[in-house]
């Protein structure tokens, strides 16, 4: 039988992706944002621009760091995004170990899978596909939430 400690050394040390902060007041954290990094995002929404009080997320990106910023419900607190090459086995090995998979529900907040209707995602495992990602989000076994990214090929 595999240990948690194993199945945890298989999969590799964990990578830091992004962090991601609520911004309930999108524009103002926006711009506090801009102050640290010298420039307005990378990304919002989806990848385009959109009118004042339509975008709900940003990213700022350096080769070193990468914060992103959203409006919506899906996160009360900061939440750290881990890289991985296979988001699908990084996702079994963490729910394997007691966690437990999230999906984004209709009001845009986190909720067990099977516990109400995935909105934004694969309701199976509440894996969003985005320009050049994968994400997951799980909730670890003493409340901790962490998500997952893999990084897809893309033409933007």
């Amino acid at each position: 039988m595999t240990s948690d400690n194993e199945r945890a050394a298989a999969l590799g040390r964990p990578v830091f992706g992004t962090v991601v902060f609520p911004a309930r007041d999108f524009d103002a954290a926006v711009r506090a944002w801009s102050t640290v990094f010298g420039t307005g995002p990378t990304f919002s929404s989806s990848g385009t621009e959109r009118a004042r009080g339509e975008a709900d997320f940003a990213v700022f990106k350096t080769p070193e760091i990468e914060i992103g910023l959203t409006s919506l419900p899906w996160t009360s607190e900061p939440l750290l995004f881990l890289d991985t090459d296979d988001i699908e086995s990084h996702r079994q090995a963490l729910i394997a170990t007691g966690a437990t998979a999230l999906g984004e529900i209709a009001d845009g907040s986190l909720a067990p899978l099977g516990t109400a209707p995935v909105t934004n995602g694969d309701p199976d495992s509440g894996i969003v596909d985005v320009p050049g990602s994968r994400l997951a989000v799980v909730e670890l076994a003493n409340g901790s939430k962490v998500g997952l990214r893999q990084t897809l090929p893309s033409s933007w």
